[in-house]
């Protein structure tokens, strides 16, 4: 059974580690590493001290990386760690998992270790760069490996376990399986986030003991600690810090942090093990009730489905049904552009339930509301709703046939343009009133600034969705730049929330404007190789 489990884990971590998304969270892990403990004169933080920055020891670099990779990874290697069961069961490898003797619990187990190697294969890669740093700072020349690795042991593995833990149970639940549950996922990011900022709550990035034993170090040097406060988010401070000496968490001080990661690793397979109340190890699937049906007439008719399930993942043409290619190609007559964008419209909204149309009534009934300055209070908030809406563009959601369909049809540049306009409906509907009630203010800057962001969003996601064929990519990388722009990150504001250090509105449509033209070039690109 164990010699079963981790050859599945293993054969499931080597398929993904080829896919393009495991390379791009990969790359951004490293690129944080940089940018947690620059080596040259950048100003870009992702742990804060007051006004004060620690000396690149190996337990500092060490402890900065960490908390780096546990923000990052927490968000975007969920993203890239949950949907394998789903790709189980529409590649067809689920149909062959379900005629051995497998276990659901057996199943659900390889796939919570896969999810482990995948997060530690990175945080294995965010080590050496952490040592890299140390080592060309020229803070310390004395490394010491056993405090440049604990606080990966300690705080980043086990948050990084109840991630994956997470992934698993959420691809088992049905209603969190698709954009949905990235949506809740974020919301749960947040919390824990912003709550071991706040010190309320379970410490699961250990900020206790981190400021504790800095204090500590403080105290000793003869500083005031009354003032002290600590964070954890990417930022960037202009202003001139002091420096502390810091030699990071000990052996001795691991007790604490070892408890609390033991726990949330056990917590963290049950997790992932509690998905298999929901999961009916495939059985239930259409690919394995086909293979049954052609079992029953004969054993050729059974192969004959499992080979068919794995040459395609879209749904299985009913019967007598004969596709007319004059029917695609040939134009109806009178109608035009705006039919087609009323189609993609209804592309987009198409199985949308009551809870989303009353959170897009709140949503417009919220941006109402007077502007605060030189932002609008409430934009930032209202450009989640549209969330799943754009998640859709640049891709067919339900499987590859269709867009096998649409390739017969003519002009795709006329069919992505109409998919461009329909993401961007939703974005001025939510903009339209804050970008009005701010131009009533005389905050001109600010209109233009969420008039320009509403165009860039579905430009990105329509990019995502063509380089990605999927909802994935822009479900990780949206949270992740709205996050930054909350948090006044000025490059990343595309809305402008953080007035003048915002980028210029004319720059945020540029960019729109390139995104959207990538992804159109990619899209004519494909439609003329087949």
């Amino acid at each position: 059974m164990v010699t079963r489990l981790g050859a599945l884990a293993l054969a499931d971590f080597r398929e993904r580690r080829r896919r393009p998304g495991y390379l791009v969270v990969l790359l951004g892990t490293l690129a944080l590493g940089l940018l947690a403990a620059p080596v040259g004169d950048s100003r870009w933080e992702v742990f804060q001290v007051t006004d004060l920055h620690g000396r690149y020891t190996s337990g500092y670099v060490g402890t900065v990386t960490a908390l780096g990779g546990a923000v990052w990874l927490s968000l975007a290697g969920f993203g890239i760690a949950r949907g394998t069961i789903g790709r189980d069961e529409h590649s067809g490898v689920g149909t062959l998992l379900a005629a051995t003797p497998l276990s659901r619990i057996g199943y659900l187990a390889g796939k919570f270790v896969s999810n482990l190697l995948l997060f530690g294969s990175m945080l294995l890669a965010l080590a050496g760069t952490a040592l890299a740093v140390q080592l060309l700072k020229g803070d310390s020349d004395r490394v010491d490996v056993v405090r440049l690795l604990l606080p990966y042991v300690l705080i980043t593995l086990p948050l990084l376990a109840a991630v994956a833990g997470c992934a698993v149970l959420f691809d088992t639940v049905p209603g969190l399986r698709g954009g949905l549950g990235a949506m809740v996922w974020f919301a749960v990011w947040l919390v824990v986030v912003l709550g071991a900022q706040a010190g309320g709550g379970p410490d699961l990035l250990g900020m206790r003991r981190i400021t504790a034993s800095i204090r500590e170090v403080l105290a000793v040097d003869g500083r005031p600690v009354g003032g002290v406060e600590f964070g954890v988010g990417l930022t960037a401070d202009n202003r001139v810090l002091g420096s502390f000496d810091w030699p990071g968490l000990g052996p001795g001080e691991a007790s604490g942090p070892a408890a609390t990661g033991v726990l949330l690793v056990g917590v963290a397979v049950g997790i992932a093990l509690l998905g298999a109340l929901w999961f009916r190890r495939f059985d239930g699937s259409p690919a394995r009730r086909g293979a049954g049906a052609g079992a029953g007439a004969g054993g050729s008719a059974g192969a004959a489905g499992i080979a068919g399930t794995g040459a395609s993942a879209g749904p299985a043409e009913p019967a007598g049904f004969a596709l007319d290619p004059t029917r695609l190609t040939a134009p109806r007559q009178g109608r035009g552009g705006f039919d087609a964008l009323l189609g993609e419209l209804r592309i987009l909204v198409r199985g949308q339930r009551l809870w989303w149309a009353g959170a897009a009534l709140l949503a417009l009934a919220a941006a109402g509301v007077a502007p605060d300055g030189p932002s609008h209070p409430v934009l930032p908030f209202a450009m989640l709703w549209p969330v799943l809406l754009w998640s859709r563009m640049g891709h067919r959601a339900d499987g590859g046939s269709t867009d096998q369909l649409l390739a017969a049809c003519p002009s795709p540049l006329r069919r992505g343009l109409a998919g461009l306009l329909a993401g961007i409906v939703p974005a001025l509907a939510v903009a339209a009133v804050p970008a009005l009630r701010l131009a009533g203010a005389g905050q001109s800057r600010a209109a233009l600034g969420a008039l320009a962001g509403a165009l860039l969003i579905p430009a990105l996601a329509l990019l995502c969705g063509s380089l990605s064929r999927g909802p994935r990519l822009f479900q990780t990388v949206y949270p992740l730049l709205w996050y930054g722009m909350v948090n006044h990150v000025g490059g990343l504001d595309f809305l402008g929330v953080s007035g003048g250090r915002a980028p210029a509105p004319a720059a945020v449509a540029g960019l729109a404007a390139a995104l959207a033209a990538a992804a159109l070039a990619l899209d004519a690109i494909r439609h003329a190789a087949r």
